[in-house]
């Protein structure tokens, strides 16, 4: 799952390359609708690779349990619904997110950036900090004053971009969904909502390093 990271390409090239016969695979798995939205609006065969790739992992090893990082929150979702689909006898068990001290998402990628990246990225977890206060109608750690449990899916992402970009990002996506099968949703108040953010922030060498990061809001229903 390792080499899946990053990976910008085509699922089936990647499945080719693991089976050693570029051409010759033609079976994929494709989860229909949990794979469109967020990270797959501009990486529209990725999780068709990944959804293969771990079938043909589950079918040679045979697991009990398997563990993914909610991190990569679409892909542990992907999964999940593939196994129930698919009446493997796996359970799947998806982990919390592993942060640094100053509250950044834990990542490969973070020693990419460059050292003023590296302090601007944190926009990325200030904002979500920002996004459950604000939902969930309490105040900001070190602030008195309790935000107004907002209910509006757009306001929230709307702020949300606006951090991030403010501090020298460039956002890929802002985006509210259902915490369980990513559609989208029009009250914050109504169900657990995942609030997922994809960011680019300038590398230390050349380019840009891409960051994801996400939280699921409970909102006051």
């Amino acid at each position: 799952m390792l080499a899946l990271e990053g990976a910008e390409g085509d699922g089936g090239n990647v499945v080719g390359r693991e089976s050693g016969h570029p051409d010759s695979h033609e079976t994929f798995v494709t989860v229909e609708r949990l794979q469109l939205p967020l990270c797959g609006g501009s990486r529209p065969h990725f999780f068709r690779g990944v959804a293969t790739i771990v079938t043909k992992l589950f079918h040679i090893v045979e697991p009990d349990v398997a563990v993914f990082g909610r991190k990569d929150y679409q892909q542990w979702r992907v999964i999940t619904r593939m196994v129930r689909d698919l009446d493997f006898p796996i359970e799947i068990v998806g982990m919390p997110i592993a942060r640094e001290a100053d509250g950044l998402a834990m990542s490969s990628r973070n020693a990419r950036l460059s050292p003023e990246a590296r302090q601007a990225c944190l926009a990325i977890p200030r904002a979500i900090q920002w996004a459950e206060a604000a939902v969930a109608g309490a105040a900001l750690p070190g602030q008195g004053q309790e935000l107004g449990g907002l209910s509006d899916p757009q306001a929230v992402a709307d702020e949300v971009a606006r951090q991030i970009a403010e501090a020298g990002g460039k956002v890929d996506y802002v985006e509210l969904r259902h915490a369980e099968n990513l559609q989208p949703v029009s009250d914050l108040r109504a169900q657990p909502t995942l609030l997922a953010v994809a960011a680019h922030f300038p590398a230390k060498d050349r380019g840009t390093v891409r960051l994801i990061d996400n939280t699921v809001l409970q909102g006051g229903a």
